[in-house]
């Protein structure tokens, strides 16, 4: 029986995708090691910074180190592939484009999760980085889904982008309380949900003694998602269903 293979465009940054290969094991009902999930990694830090592009775009473009990534998976013999970081989903279409198996799309996987459970029209808080923000492919993905979005206030951005950058890329220590705070401004400005939309705030989530059930980690949500797609394969002889 062929058990369909993940391949991860990882390295965007290197600890959130090893966070998210726990996730992925974490969440596998397996019994013994020959029932989890086999994965392709590549863990490539050298792709440009995503952010620093979508803000200037004198910056280096990161879409073709991506885009390359991508169809070396594929030719390793990844039947599905999912992407570690929100933030480049930014380059999602050219990424998707460039390779003929599936492309998990966190964004669209977190937006469909959150209006299952809110309600119509529910504003959703957004924890990211000044990239995401402001290129608004999360929004659109909300909208699309029926909810509006809130990105935080000038002052907990910069909070945000500290934790992202200052301490998580950087490998310093980190404030969960920081993270807490400012998912709870969100919170009590409206949001119904707050999602966590990056993947070096996901490493924070998971070391919260107790996270509020409005609280939604996009990459959590993309491992159940990726964990749902092999579990169906794997009962149909290998065929990919999105």
């Amino acid at each position: 029986m062929h058990k369909p293979i993940l391949g991860i465009l990882g390295g965007v940054g290197p600890l959130a995708t090893a966070y998210f290969m726990e996730l992925l094991i974490k969440k596998t009902p397996a019994q013994t090691d020959q029932e989890n999930m086999p994965m392709i990694v590549f863990n490539d830090p050298q792709i440009p910074d995503r952010t620093a592009y979508i803000l200037d775009h004198s910056q280096s473009n990161p879409q073709g180190e991506m885009v390359k990534v991508a169809r070396w998976l594929e030719e390793a013999g990844s039947d599905y592939i999912a992407i570690a970081c929100n933030t480049a989903h930014y380059f999602y279409d050219a990424i998707n484009e460039a390779v003929t198996v599936p492309v998990v799309n966190i964004m669209e996987e977190t937006a469909s999760r959150i209006a299952t459970l809110a309600h119509p029209g529910a504003k959703v808080g957004l924890m990211a980085t000044e990239g995401t923000v402001e290129s608004g492919v999360f929004q659109s993905y909300f909208e699309h889904a029926g909810l509006s979005t809130l990105a935080p206030d000038h002052e907990d951005q910069d909070k945000v982008t500290h934790l992202i950058y200052g301490c998580v890329k950087a490998n310093q220590p980190y404030d969960p309380q920081e993270f807490l705070s400012v998912a709870a401004s969100l919170h009590d400005a409206g949001c119904e949900a707050v999602v966590v939309g990056c993947t070096e705030l996901s490493v924070i989530y998971q070391d919260l003694d107790e996270r509020p059930e409005w609280l939604f980690d996009s990459l959590d949500i993309l491992a159940d998602r990726c964990v749902q797609i092999y579990l169906n394969a794997r009962a149909k002889d290998g065929q990919i269903e999105m």
